[in-house]
Formats: structure tokens, sequence, C-alpha cells
């Protein structure tokens, strides 16, 4: 993926930022483990790199590296799930967590795992390299909260997030995908089966195709 590099003239002409995404059809993806393979280079300015989790603007699990650049928290990765801010605008505790890229555990220029489990039990935990990071158990997705998975690389210029977009060509590099996961979605065949077996139950053995 690649997030094409802005120049100063096209900075000062409010040009447009040529960005990437991919996203998964499936848009019935819950509980599970959602893990990648990544690196990211190239930057000379702001680039937002995210892979993440996406029901809707209220239900949202993300882990989003910012570059270095101009923006109020360039240089650093951080895990969140969202709501992260309640309504009266304060931080959730909890809900997001920034590191910095000046961490030799967090610098993204060689390929790191980055992976994030949904339990509606133990909440959401994150690992870089399979080292636990954070772990959020506030507003976790409920029953029948399906949604998509989801990779951005983008600059929007807001001094919150990006900063002003990278000068130069930035490169997201993708090795793997992995995602073991429960659909919000009903399967009316597997359930037949299963209830022709006994089940669901503890003591019923449902086979998962």
């Amino acid at each position: 993926m690649k997030q094409r590099g802005l120049t100063q003239a096209q900075f000062d002409a409010y040009g447009t930022v040529s960005i990437a995404g991919i996203q998964s059809r499936r848009l019935d993806m819950l509980y599970g483990s959602y893990r990648t393979v990544f690196k990211l280079e190239g930057s000379d300015g702001g680039a937002c790199a995210g892979f993440f989790w996406y029901h809707d603007d209220r239900s949202e699990i993300d882990v989003e590296i910012v570059t270095m650049g101009t923006s109020f928290v360039n240089n650093t990765i951080s895990f969140t799930s969202h709501p992260s801010l309640a309504a009266d605008g304060q931080p959730i505790p909890d809900a997001t967590v920034l590191r910095s890229l000046s961490d030799p555990h967090f610098q993204p220029e060689v390929f790191r795992e980055y992976r994030f489990d949904i339990h509606p039990d133990l909440g959401v935990q994150y690992f870089v390299d399979g080292r636990l990071v954070h772990v959020n158990r506030r507003n976790v997705p409920g029953d029948g909260m399906g949604g998509n998975l989801q990779f951005k690389l983008w600059a929007d210029g807001n001094s919150w997030w990006s900063g002003r977009p990278s000068t130069t060509d930035v490169f997201l590099t993708i090795k793997s995908i992995v995602a073991y996961f429960n659909v919000s979605s009903p399967d009316p065949e597997w359930l037949d089966g299963c209830e022709a077996a006994g089940g669901p139950s503890q003591e019923t053995v449902c086979l998962v195709n």
C-alpha cells in the first residue's frame, strides 16, 4: 500500500493526498484473534497506518501508527477501543494507550506482528510481536455487533492526528493477515446439525468447519 508524497506546492494549494485502504468483505466478524505482520517505511512527514476492526464509529478497535511529523501525537503507536471519549469529552480510562515509536519494541520500519484479541469476558488484548501491550475491558463489542477488518494508510493534515502529510512516498508492506473469529450472524445449517446432536450445550460437541 502506498501514500503518495505531497510536495510543498501541492500542500500550499490544498492538494489532495493519494492514500490506500483494503477491507474484508465479511461484515459479521466478532470475537476472535486478528493478526497481521507488516512494516511501514519511507515517510518524511505525516502518515497514519491503521489495522482495525470496525462496526461503527462507536464500536471500533484500532492499532494505529502515526509517523514522525508535525502532529501532537506524531511518532507514536496507539491501541484504542472506541468510544475513547465520554459524553463530556473526557478520556475513558483504558480506552486508549500510546507508545513511542522511538522504543525499539515498536519501531515500524521492520516487519512486526500486530495482534488484537476480542473476548466477551477478557476484553480487548493488544500484542506486538507476541508481547502483551494493553488490555481494555470497557465497551467490548457485544453479541450481534459484527464488523469487518480494515487496513488504511492515509494523512489528513489534522494537527491532532497525522499532521502535515509526508513529502515522500510512504509504503505499508503487508506480509500476512490472519484472522480466527466467530461471526455475529447465525449459521442455520450448523445450528440444525448441532441441535440434532442435542446441543448447543457444554456437553455437546458441535463441529466447526
